[in-house]
């Protein structure tokens, strides 16, 4: 049993890293990053600007390039909360709530000029909708079973 618990927790951390790297992946090859604050400080590779896939004007492309990003940035870290405290349920769901009301207020604060970026409602229907899905996979699959 405790195996597959161990094997259960390292799935936990590989799809952390896989949904990371899946919504990094989206921003570098379908957005352009030109405008991003992260590159007045740093300098932007060179290959970013030559890999933009152009998509077909639509809502789900729209979708795609502007609230999958966030919803999986949030999804790896929900996962990445269940991955550090696994054993301990109790700070597990304290830390997942902070981490919901810390993205919230993150997004809020965009809609009210606090921080740069653009404040879309998709994006927090988009992280709701990571968030309840991650969450009815976490019961149906690990805690009905091994709880």
């Amino acid at each position: 049993m405790l195996n597959r618990m161990n094997k259960i927790k390292t799935s936990y951390s590989c799809l952390s890293i896989l949904s990371l790297l899946l919504g990094m992946c989206i921003y570098l090859f379908f957005r352009d990053l030109n405008n991003m604050l992260l590159f007045k400080f740093i300098p932007q590779p060179v290959f970013t600007k030559d890999i933009i896939i152009q998509l077909k004007p639509s809502f789900f492309s729209y979708i795609l390039k502007y609230n999958f990003p966030y919803m999986l940035w949030f999804l790896s870290g929900i996962l990445l909360m269940r991955f550090i405290w696994f054993y301990n349920e109790k700070f597990q769901k304290f830390y997942i709530f902070v981490f919901y009301g810390v993205f919230f207020i993150y997004v809020m604060c965009k809609y009210f000029n606090h921080f740069p970026g653009t404040f879309d409602w998709l994006d927090l229907l988009f992280m709701g909708i990571g968030a309840f899905v991650e969450g009815l996979l976490y019961y149906k699959l690990f805690k009905r079973r091994f709880v």
